[in-house]
């Protein structure tokens, strides 16, 4: 078969796809209650977010009390906020959630300053509407319909994004489990399974802050930042390692240097002050959360394959680091450059990156 007419790959799997063995495996050995309408019992939920060690890996590393919050309100009639900074793993808990819950995780509207009503509640077919007037045929459920309908869990995705009064229509939703459709003298009910998983950027504050009837339909939990450079370290190389099998990339042991390094940089910008303490520092316009170092470091394990000699050095981190921190250009590049220039230069082992990081500035 020739490279023409090999069948298209998919990029990304959703997570019951490229995880559905390890679903499996938890589906087969779990015997504990599971609420109607889940595919695992919530022990076998956190299990599949934690890992065991063995067969399951983890998909989140973090307090696991965090996740078992998570998981027991979803168990309950009350809609699950995951609030945090950017970079903290809303999307991805959110996604393997439903996954692990409803063996779909497709279910979502992506919030945004143009989300309308229609992508929470319903819409019509226009021309099977002016041609046959309103019918359920000419109506066009949302995601959160169709998960009302069929007892899965919806995602709505970046919340406080969306104007306040299309955020209001989740209030009869989250409180009646009822979506009137009044066009029809009709309804859909929700069935028992469903629930809503929504995700906030708590940046986004004084943006659309949700009303207090609408936040009180939300048990919130908030993710953290890493909370030491080791767990930070752990969750870039397992994503890294996930991104470059799906980008067909060859392994780089010596990659974890460079990884830490990176989380080295990040958390020490992020935070105003050197790892020892000794050094305080200003932080940047940027999140420099460890999304964006996940980000960095295989965009670096791209350069290494195609134009280095196979392994993450400096260099190919460089650039994206500073790409990562220089956000505003007016006060940023100064913030940078004193940093190389206080620590990087003075620091045992980093030579080669200061001069890198000088060179991509």
């Amino acid at each position: 078969m020739t490279t023409s007419t090999l069948p298209p790959a998919v990029l990304r799997q959703h997570a019951e796809q490229q995880f559905a063995d390890e679903l499996a495996i938890l589906a087969k050995s779990d015997d504990r209650p599971r609420p109607r309408g889940w595919q695992l019992s919530p022990q076998a939920v956190v299990t599949y977010l934690l890992g065991d060690g063995d067969e399951i890996t983890p998909k989140y590393v973090g307090p696991r009390r965090l996740m078992e919050v998570a998981v027991a309100t979803l168990a309950t009639d009350r809609a699950l906020l995951l609030l945090g900074v950017p970079g903290t793993a809303k999307t991805w808990v959110s996604e393997h959630l439903a996954a692990a819950i409803s063996g779909d995780s497709t279910l979502l509207v992506q919030g945004t300053a143009g989300t309308a009503e229609e992508a929470i509640r319903y819409g019509w077919n226009y021309a099977r509407l002016l041609a046959e007037g309103p019918s359920r045929a000419a109506l066009v459920p949302s995601p959160v319909m169709r998960a009302m309908a069929d007892g899965r869990i919806a995602r709505v995705e970046e919340l406080t994004r969306v104007p306040s009064d299309v955020q209001d229509t989740l209030i009869t939703i989250l409180s009646e489990k009822t979506l009137p459709i009044p066009e029809l003298s009709d309804e859909v009910q929700a069935t028992k399974g469903f629930n809503i998983i929504a995700t906030a950027n708590d940046r986004d504050r004084g943006v659309n802050e949700l009303s207090s009837a609408l936040r009180r339909r939300f048990n919130t939990v908030v993710l953290p930042v890493p909370a030491t450079a080791d767990e930070e370290v752990e969750i870039v190389t397992r994503r890294v390692a996930s991104l470059g099998r799906s980008l067909e990339l060859p392994e780089m042991p010596a990659a974890v240097d460079e990884i830490r390094r990176v989380v080295t940089i990040f958390r020490e910008l992020r935070g105003g002050l050197t790892e020892d303490g000794r050094t305080k520092l200003k932080s940047p316009s940027g999140t420099l959360s460890t999304a964006e170092a996940i980000s960095v470091v295989t965009n670096g394990m791209v350069l290494a394959t195609h134009f280095g000699d196979g392994e993450l050095r400096a260099d190919d981190v460089a650039a994206g680091i500073h790409g990562a921190v220089v956000k505003d250009p007016a006060a940023d590049p100064a913030i940078w450059l004193e940093y190389l220039e206080t620590v990087v230069r003075e620091r045992d082992g980093w030579r080669d990156f200061y001069r890198a990081a000088r060179d991509a500035g």
